[in-house]
């Protein structure tokens, strides 16, 4: 067997140099992309970052196999003994990974315009449909939790403060001091337009204390 063979890689440094680059600038367009259109509170870093070096990365590897069986086998068998732990809570992030992941092999492989064409369209309908969907909803979901020595308390709010909520569940009633105080906790949905800030000023009164409004850990993506 010729070891050199083994080793041969059947690209120049230029070509190289130019798939890097691909690799590089279509992995921070779609990693922008993942900034304009996610939803939470604030976007994950980490994974910022891993939508940038996963291309590159990507590339690297299929310059490095070619059409080198031997190094495709090679490749196999290190990668069955790694287990990767990290779990992915939003499906739309794995989209975003595997695009990612689509733009190191089009750039590793050669296939130049098929990675510029897929990302410049994948981009914009993400971006479109994120807009038409952000349009859409006119509110979050939140969890508000107060303190009320009324056994119905929603009732006794000004008509203003009630119409800033469009839709609303009691999750929980707790007795917090013998049936002279109860602590209340409802599932609401602001009405459109209305601020968290905005709700919890309205809410506020003699009657009704202690009032906090909890977003979901879902639009809280630190």
């Amino acid at each position: 067997m010729n070891m050199s063979n083994i080793l041969k890689v059947d690209l120049n440094p230029a070509q190289v140099i130019l798939s890097f680059l691909l690799a590089f600038a279509l992995s921070y367009l779609w990693a922008t992309v993942y900034l304009k259109t996610h939803s939470g509170v604030a976007y994950t870093r980490s994974f910022y970052l891993t939508l940038i070096l996963m291309a590159p990365a990507v590339a690297m590897i299929m310059m490095a196999i070619g059409s080198n069986v031997a190094l495709s086998l090679g490749l196999v068998g290190s990668l069955s003994i790694v287990r990767f732990r990290t779990v992915i809570k939003d499906p739309k992030d794995m989209l975003f990974l595997f695009v990612a992941i689509g733009i190191g092999l089009t750039a590793g492989a050669n296939a130049w315009l098929v990675g510029v064409i897929g990302t410049t369209v994948i981009g914009l309908t993400t971006v479109v449909v994120s807009k038409l969907s952000n349009s859409r909803v006119s509110s979050a979901d939140y969890i508000l939790i107060f303190r009320s020595e009324e056994r119905d308390p929603w009732n006794i709010l000004p008509t203003q403060a009630q119409k800033l909520v469009s839709w609303k569940q009691l999750r929980s009633a707790t007795d917090v001091d013998s049936g002279k105080d109860f602590e209340y906790t409802y599932s609401v949905r602001l009405a459109s337009h209305t601020s968290p800030e905005k709700m919890v000023a309205e809410i506020g009164n003699g009657k009704i204390r202690q009032v906090a409004l909890l977003a979901p850990e879902n639009h809280l993506d630190l």
